[in-house]
């Protein structure tokens, strides 16, 4: 199989946000959206860090999220300079406990007015939360939640009344990423969402017999649809799920294609194979193919920029993010967790059918906590993608977790 690295012209790396005693992660999870005109949002969780202790830096919402707030940032000239003036507090996930419930669960009164807003509009948007705020699981510690925040002014403001959305029976956890919901003619709404167990125990409840009666967590990609602008979320149907109830299919994220086709775009973890996937609907969602990986071993850009020192094991994908440009061709950005750690790119010039080999973004990362990149196209053809990334700049723990972006050309 001969695959073409793909060629990366004009490439620029910036910081979005960065102190060395905050910690700066997890943009995917989180909208970012290029408005026109060189007005673009980017958002992500921000949370205090002292880089002393490796609880300083835990990921979940029992370790740095829960003191974040999600920060949206903003732009006016393309993504080269963020001012400060401009950011938006979306939610605070810091507030106590029962601060959190009473913000959150009014989302249970179906008294309260809800905020007339149009989501086929190009300024709105949406973000899922997914807070622990819960009844208390088996371990003892609040579960986690889901809920839709809407805005329909480009992120200026947002509403207070949110959306729940519930995983349907046989799963107590859904989790939808920050990807734009997927526009039908009729304006009805689509996202990819993760279903799985987390919350009857540990976060990944190992031990619990799934549906499948095999002991480990039961994970599973699926679709939700809104045809009410958003005031609620429905489960659809079940996209894939790992066969042999070892792996975790994460990361899903829908583009539909113009001849109506949807693709749903994932990561694999463990199970039959560690890769980038792929399958597709032409039913509107309600029926999958099979998965296919996208990517393939032998091909690595990555051997080239081995660095002599310390070296990390890690994994070869996380978090691909695909981007539909709009001479057809299909990007996917991804994160490498193993060294030489940084940010790659798959490409696509026949609607998936065929992939090109990996390029690489950058590979100057000081430790594996990196990726989540979300990107977006601007108006001079140029893609921005912004993640967050580890430098050597002196802090413990690896170097400062802050959010870095990336311009290039392809």
């Amino acid at each position: 199989m001969s695959r073409t690295e793909p060629v990366l012209a004009d490439v620029q790396h910036i910081r979005l946000c960065y102190s060395q005693d905050r910690m700066c992660a997890h943009p995917r999870q989180c909208p970012i959206r290029y408005f026109g005109n060189g007005e673009l949002i980017a958002v992500h969780h921000h949370a205090p860090s002292a880089y002393r202790t490796p609880d300083d830096i835990q990921h979940g919402q029992f370790g740095y999220k829960g003191r974040a707030k999600i920060l949206l940032q903003r732009s006016f000239d393309h993504g080269q300079t963020w001012p400060r003036e401009h950011d938006v507090v979306i939610w605070d996930d810091s507030l106590p406990l029962e601060a959190k419930r009473a913000a959150l669960w009014q989302a249970d009164d179906p008294d309260l007015p809800r905020d007339e807003i149009d989501l086929s509009s190009p300024d709105s948007l949406v973000y899922f939360a997914r807070p622990a705020t819960g009844p208390k699981g088996t371990d003892g510690r609040p579960v986690l939640e889901c809920f839709a925040f809407r805005s329909g002014d480009r992120g200026h403001t947002w509403e207070t009344v949110p959306t729940r959305i519930t995983p349907p029976p046989g799963f107590n956890y859904v989790h939808v990423d920050g990807y734009p919901p997927v526009r039908f003619d009729d304006g009805t709404l689509m996202v990819a969402a993760t279903l799985d167990n987390r919350n009857v125990g540990e976060i990944w409840s190992a031990g619990v017999p799934n549906k499948r009666n095999v002991m480990v967590p039961d994970s599973v990609v699926a679709v939700y649809g809104t045809d009410n602008n958003g005031l609620s979320w429905n489960f659809l149907a079940e996209v894939t799920a790992d066969p042999t109830g070892y792996g975790t299919p994460v990361y899903e994220n829908l583009l539909r294609l113009s001849s109506g086709r949807l693709q749903c775009y994932m990561l694999n973890i463990g199970g039959p194979r560690n890769a980038i996937l792929m399958n597709y609907s032409d039913d509107g969602g309600y029926s999958w193919s099979d998965v296919r990986p996208l990517v393939v071993w032998g091909w690595s850009p990555w051997l080239a920029h081995r660095r002599p020192g310390r070296q990390w094991p890690g994994v070869h994908y996380r978090s691909p993010w695909p981007l539909r440009l709009r001479d057809g061709r299909i990007v996917v950005l991804f994160a490498r967790r193993k060294s030489p750690s940084g940010i790659g790119i798959i490409v696509s010039e026949d609607d998936g059918a065929t992939w090109s080999a990996e390029a690489v973004l950058r590979a100057d990362a000081s430790t594996w906590d990196l990726g989540y990149p979300h990107a977006v196209q601007l108006d001079d053809g140029r893609i921005f993608t912004s993640y967050y990334f580890t430098e050597d700049d002196g802090n413990n723990l690896g170097g400062t977790r802050h959010i870095a972006g990336s311009f290039f050309r392809l």
